[in-house]
């Protein structure tokens, strides 16, 4: 008895065709119109203040950053598209005539071109788009320069931080899309046109083409994640971990994630070489078994471990260990403001303002006394909160203002704030909307 053939998925009729192709022209005009009608608003104002030449330069930065990352993410796509098609199995085996599988791999065979071909530009154009938003991550990178100043761990200009290492962030992510991209693409293709089966008594099968391409692929994404690890080393240079202290690199940084990056980058050195490996060897056990230790090596050193030296080595004494990263921070920062010591004058100051004055005398100057300012409303917002606060729903700033009013004939500094409104405050029928729209809307006086 013959089997029944695999049927497709069903078509759309000519009616409902036109009704799609009106319906993406639609969405487009929505979502492209308000776009273009900006861009030509802004056009008019640069025009008018005659800066056209930078509303051009963005334009074409733009389309041209669009364009190369649509084409290079789309071509990478598109390739694995195509190896995966044309080393599929010659002879597919189907489960029954009911074998989902099967009536998938017939719409993509009847529709070759819309999948080969309109898949790969639909993820370059959204590519695309994405990318176009860091334009000025590649005209830092194209106009850079270098500041003449060399940071004090790895020797580097500063201008490499603020142009280089962000176009290079850019790049690299962009290349990990377009791998992990093209390795989803290459597993369906193969598991559609039965080059990958999973079931029966080894729990899957791959064909020798299906093997190599995703191992080559996945091998890739792993050495890019080296890649990754080796630009995590600068980075650190900007590190937050100690924020608000200071911004920078901190012992724990430079004493433990700075080895731990280069022991990781080694680890995904290794295990993109099992999966090159696995070409050969035909053994897929050994790349998982490399994926694994790179996983576990990700969380034991590359977290644990500055977790570790962060809570039992700096903080019982942050003052010994962190001096020295706290006066680079301070240097960097009188540099960047222009008050080095080869910027400023110093002057003795004798101690007193005029000959013969004692500061015996101060307390007798009244004026002076009267204006001196006691309270600092940087730290008076708990007090205004416990003594002023009158109602739980109502709060102050975290920082107070300075004001100056005249009292008797004599002006004197006070410190003022707004008894604002707080809606976190506000609990149980304070929350429902009459309340938060008509009643518990303002705050209360000064």
């Amino acid at each position: 008895m013959g089997m029944r053939p695999p049927q497709g998925l069903p078509s759309l009729s000519k009616r409902n065709r036109v009704l799609l192709v009106i319906a993406l022209i639609f969405a487009a005009l929505l979502l492209m119109g308000p776009r273009l009608i900006n861009t030509y608003t802004d056009w008019l104002w640069f025009r008018e203040v005659g800066f056209t030449n930078v509303f051009t330069t963005v334009l074409v930065t733009r389309l041209l950053l669009f364009v190369a990352v649509g084409v290079v993410v789309g071509l990478i796509v598109w390739g694995a598209l195509l190896l995966a098609y044309r080393w599929r199995p010659v002879f597919v085996p189907v489960d029954g005539p009911n074998d989902p599988v099967a009536r998938y791999r017939t719409t993509v065979i009847s529709r070759m071109g819309l999948f080969s071909i309109g898949i790969p530009v639909v993820i370059g154009l959204f590519a695309g788009l994405v990318a176009q938003s860091s334009w000025i991550t590649v005209q830092m990178f194209l106009n850079g320069g270098e500041f003449g100043i060399a940071d004090p761990e790895f020797g580097l200009d500063v201008g490499f931080y603020a142009f280089d290492l962000p176009f290079y962030r850019f790049v690299l992510n962009w290349l990990f899309v377009s791998i992990l991209l093209a390795f989803i693409a290459s597993l369906l293709t193969h598991y559609i046109f039965g080059g990958i089966r999973f079931g029966g008594r080894e729990g899957g099968t791959f064909t020798t083409a299906a093997r190599v391409q995703l191992a080559v692929l996945a091998g890739t994404f792993v050495l890019l994640k080296a890649v990754a690890y080796w630009l995590d080393r600068y980075s650190l240079l900007s590190s937050s971990r100690k924020e608000p202290t200071f911004t920078g690199a901190s012992f724990t940084d430079i004493n433990a994630v700075l080895p731990a990056k280069l022991i990781l980058l080694a680890i995904a050195v290794i295990c993109a070489g099992a999966f090159f490996a696995a070409i050969v060897l035909k053994d897929l056990r050994i790349p998982a078994m490399a994926t694994a230790l790179l996983v576990l090596s990700s969380v034991l050193v590359g977290a644990a471990w500055p977790l570790v030296v962060e809570q039992f080595s700096v903080r019982p004494n942050a003052a010994e260990k962190e001096s020295p990263y706290i006066e680079r921070n301070i240097a960097a920062t009188r540099q960047a403001y222009g008050i080095t010591d080869e910027n400023i004058e110093y002057q003795d100051y004798p101690g007193y303002a005029e000959a013969g004055v004692s500061p015996r005398d101060v307390p007798a100057d009244v004026t002076t006394i009267a204006n001196t300012r006691l309270l600092d409303p940087n730290v008076l917002s708990r007090t205004f909160t416990q003594q002023q606060q009158l109602k739980n729903f109502y709060g102050f700033p975290p920082s107070l203002d300075i004001d100056r009013y005249t009292i008797d004939g004599e002006v004197q500094d006070f410190v003022v704030a707004a008894r604002e409104l707080s809606p976190r405050s506000l609990t149980g029928n304070q929350t429902d909307w009459i309340n938060r729209h008509t009643v518990y809307t303002h705050g209360n006086g000064l």
